[in-house]
């Protein structure tokens, strides 16, 4: 066995019968003997988590002796970058080293007019892209092998400047906010081709200014942040259509100018970005939202809080200038508090960031600098260090997101 992670474990199936369980680098022993003048197949029966591991010299026939040749290698599955370049009226894709966190650039696909948001379907298989100049859904086919995108259909209208895009856990569907309609277009998603259409009653009217747009991960409801009414209001979804209920729609006060939306994991803590941030603690019943302590003012003008995918840590871009506030979460209630080494030095106006799958590293989204850069995360205490990695862009990349793919079969 070479190849596999600190911590990580498979099993090997012997002729689809004898298991055994693997956590570490080696030879590796059956059980079970195999009877003189007997075969063998050795498979992958379970693979770790994040890596694909593959048996080379698994099968044989006629056995007088110990076997001493099968081998099994691991490796982590492929992951790529995917950069909105808002001046470039392009997506830029980038292939990132699992083990160093370096990226390499794959190539580019044209969008619609200044792309501003990306979502990701839940199965890995597509990508949505809301653009903003133009009042269209980009969609896209994500090659399971390559991370090469292929355009699927033609751009799909939505109402006017859609600043924010979001998919429902179950992929079914994909909701766009239209700030200057005052409304939510809703797609209902086709699962064998990724392709969208408009459901009935599409576009929703809602608050003044809708600029930020999220899915609650039990899929029931979607919050929408108001930045002229300073709010982030609560929509039931309705369960057969995906449409956006006004009937008791309830609304919170978020600070000022509330433009980014992001839940943790389990769907408990909310984090609205705006002039500051603001906090809240989400009822899974109703979905229904308390604020949780003072509103927290990182450094610079802020965009989106990313919450580590471990869960114990939480990073915000600030995207007017060069710093990057990294901050601990407290367990059970979600609150901030800042790192010992933050902010941290990083390139020109990071205006959003993602994790690779793993929570290793961590890369960001430069807008002045026309870059992306790339960060080790220490696992413990969470402070950032460089990689060295900045990759020269297309003009002003305005959102990324990350996609580890499928592993591949064994």
């Amino acid at each position: 066995m070479t190849g596999l992670e600190s911590g990580a474990s498979l099993t090997l199936l012997n002729s689809d019968g004898d298991a055994l369980s693997v956590s570490g680098n080696g030879a590796f022993t059956f059980a079970t003997a195999i009877a003189g003048g007997s075969s063998y197949s050795v498979t992958v029966g379970a693979q770790p988590s994040g890596q694909n591991c593959r048996v080379s010299n698994g099968t044989g026939s006629n056995v007088s002796a110990n076997v001493t040749s099968v081998r099994v290698s691991c490796a982590g599955a492929p992951e790529f970058a995917y950069v909105a370049q808002s001046f470039s009226d392009n997506i830029g894709i980038y292939k990132i080293d699992v083990s160093t966190g370096a990226l390499s650039s794959v190539g580019t696909v044209a969008a619609g007019a200044s792309p501003f948001s990306i979502a990701v379907h839940p199965s890995k298989r597509f990508l949505y892209v809301a653009n903003t100049g133009d009042g269209t859904i980009s969609i896209y086919a994500i090659n399971q092998t390559t991370g090469a995108l292929a355009q699927i259909g033609t751009d799909l209208p939505t109402g006017r400047y859609p600043q924010s895009i979001a998919v429902d856990p179950a992929g079914n569907v994909v909701y766009a906010a239209n700030a200057l309609d005052n409304t939510v277009s809703v797609f209902a998603v086709d699962q064998g081709s990724g392709a969208l259409a408009a459901i009935a009653g599409s576009p929703f009217s809602t608050v003044t200014s809708p600029v930020g747009v999220t899915v609650h991960p039990g899929g029931k409801f979607v919050y929408i942040a108001s930045q002229i009414d300073n709010t982030i209001t609560k929509y039931a979804i309705d369960q057969g259509s995906g449409a956006v209920l006004a009937a008791g729609a309830t609304s919170v006060p978020a600070g000022s100018s509330p433009t980014f939306v992001t839940l943790d994991a389990a769907g408990e803590t909310m984090y609205v970005t705006g002039t500051k941030v603001t906090t809240f603690a989400i009822d899974s019943a109703t979905g229904d939202l308390a604020q949780i302590g003072a509103p927290l003012t990182p450094n610079g003008t802020s965009s989106r809080v990313r919450v580590h995918p471990a869960g114990k840590f939480a990073y915000i871009p600030d995207g007017l200038g060069r710093t990057l506030s990294g901050y601990a979460v407290a367990p059970g209630s979600g609150v901030l508090s800042p790192l010992p080494d933050a902010p941290l030095a990083t390139d020109n106006a990071p205006l959003d960031i993602a994790f690779n799958a793993s929570g290793k590293f961590l890369v960001t989204a430069n807008w002045n600098d026309d870059s992306i850069s790339a960060y080790s995360i220490n696992q413990k205490t969470g402070v950032l260090s460089s990689v060295g990695s900045v990759v020269n862009l297309d003009t002003r990349p305005r959102a990324i997101v990350t996609v580890q793919l499928p592993l591949s079969p064994t």
